[in-house]
């Protein structure tokens, strides 16, 4: 008789113990989730970028790049105005929940929340408050300008990009904990520049005609609106109509007048950031005031040491590197964003170069991966990686430039080069008198995801030749 009575209560027991069961997050669900947020930075920039923040700081940088990836793609992934607000509103609920200690089975939460824990190891609790204060405020601004409306004027555009760009390097800089208000003041100015290169760079991309979509009723719909999100202030000016971008492209008149003037300011927000990061590290003040301070999480009890500072954020101000090399692009492309693709982008392999020098001299080492790596350096490649093995026998003797040699200094170099550049670097070290002989392996094959799972060799710390 009382058998239906047990069964509910065995499922009530139940149900609490399967919720409890979700909310855990094992090794391996972070892991999953740490190679799809890298698998969705599809940005070369952000994957060498994110080598360069401490190792704590790493998922919670690839976290965030990713949270702002899905919400730019989100216009374009809803059907409806109506399917994309209940979207965000998923975004709100799951972020209020993973800084509750219960992420939802959603990579980017699951790897945010494992960023958090660790910060909470190092620091404590009290700076997640300031995380969630900006992850919020970008999803709150990225819901704002879901219907890719064209920015009234170009403060308008400044006031975005703070509330995006600025945003995203303001909660990288507290997973540090790094709270300084001038590194935020240098992060204000980066990412004002950055949020006005991603909308430049849109241009091409948005003003093309959307690529149709077949419904399950067999009609085409094109999947968006074609949209130019350039000031509208700067557009009457030099005259510039959408319509005529959205059917001539390039060549609408007054376009690269417009782009021009737009770039302009994005890299005024550079020099000024260079020219502060000059006085600071001088010991001088930043030259004007921050005029975001006293805003939001912007509060800042006592001064720190600006120098020490400044180097723990130099990760984050490396975002004004990408930034910059784009408008300087853009630049050589008489202002055509149309055209910077084609004439600033590069193929780019993952290399490997293992080295043998003749032994005896430490000095000689040096140099040659010196002269290795500026060749790499000057020719727009990255330098992942350089260890010294130092001094083993070789397999075999070998007899090179009249000398037998029995052992060799052995040095390692992992690059991302053209694969002119590194033909360049194969004939140098032919030609280098002083090596014995020279191992060249391609990791890479040039797509970001596999790249990725190559990390720089590690550095021999002990022994005489360290």
């Amino acid at each position: 008789m009382h058998r239906p009575r047990t069964l509910g209560n065995g499922l009530k027991r139940l149900v609490p113990a399967l919720r409890s069961r979700r909310s855990y997050v094992t090794e391996a669900d972070v892991e999953s989730a740490r190679r799809y947020c890298l698998r969705q930075l599809h940005d070369y920039d952000a994957h060498l970028i994110r080598r360069f923040m401490p190792p704590p700081v790493q998922d919670t940088y690839a976290a965030l790049r990713a949270l702002n990836l899905e919400l730019v793609r989100l216009p374009e992934m809803v059907s409806n105005p109506t399917i994309g607000v209940m979207r965000m509103k998923f975004w709100h609920d799951s972020i209020d929940k993973t800084f509750a200690g219960q992420p939802p089975r959603e990579p980017i939460c699951i790897l945010l929340h494992q960023g958090l824990q660790q910060l909470e190891q190092r620091a404590g609790g009290s700076t997640t408050k300031s995380i969630k204060f900006w992850v919020s405020r970008l999803i709150r601004t990225r819901e704002r300008h879901m219907d890719n409306r064209p920015f009234a004027t170009l403060a308008s555009l400044e006031d975005y990009a703070e509330h995006t760009y600025s945003t995203m390097l303001y909660a990288t800089l507290a997973s540090m904990p790094l709270r300084s208000m001038h590194v935020d003041h240098l992060a204000s100015h980066i990412g004002k520049a950055c949020g006005i290169v991603a909308v430049l760079r849109g241009v091409p991309v948005l003003a093309a005609p959307a690529q149709p979509v077949q419904t399950p009723s067999g009609v085409e719909t094109p999947s968006r609106n074609q949209a130019l999100l350039l000031p509208l202030d700067i557009l009457a000016e030099e005259g510039v109509k959408e319509e005529q971008v959205f059917r001539q492209g390039p060549n609408a008149p007054g376009l690269q007048d417009a782009i021009f003037r737009v770039a302009t300011r994005a890299n005024d927000h550079l020099i000024t950031a260079r020219e502060m990061l000059k006085r600071l590290k001088a010991g001088q003040d930043p030259g004007h005031d921050f005029e975001h301070q006293g805003e939001g999480e912007h509060q800042y009890d006592d001064e720190s040491d600006t120098a020490r500072d400044v180097r723990r954020g130099f990760g984050v101000l490396l975002e004004a590197v990408p930034a910059a090399q784009w408008l300087l692009n853009l630049e050589k492309a008489n202002f055509d964003p149309f055209a910077v693709k084609s004439s600033g982008a590069v193929a780019k392999m993952l290399y490997e170069l293992i080295a043998i020098v003749r032994p005896g001299n430490l000095t000689e080492v040096k140099e040659i991966a010196q002269t290795v790596g500026s060749l790499v350096l000057k020719n727009g490649g990255v330098i992942r990686g350089l260890s010294n093995w130092g001094v083993f026998s070789l397999p075999k003797p070998i007899s090179i430039h009249q000398m037998k040699h029995t052992h060799g200094h052995y040095f390692v170099m992992r690059y991302d080069s053209s694969p002119r550049v590194h033909h360049d670097v194969r004939s140098t070290l032919r030609l280098e008198p002083r090596m014995i002989r020279a191992a060249h392996v391609k990791l890479g094959d040039g797509k970001l995801e596999t790249v990725s799972r190559f990390g720089p060799p590690k550095w021999r710390t002990q022994g005489s030749e360290a």
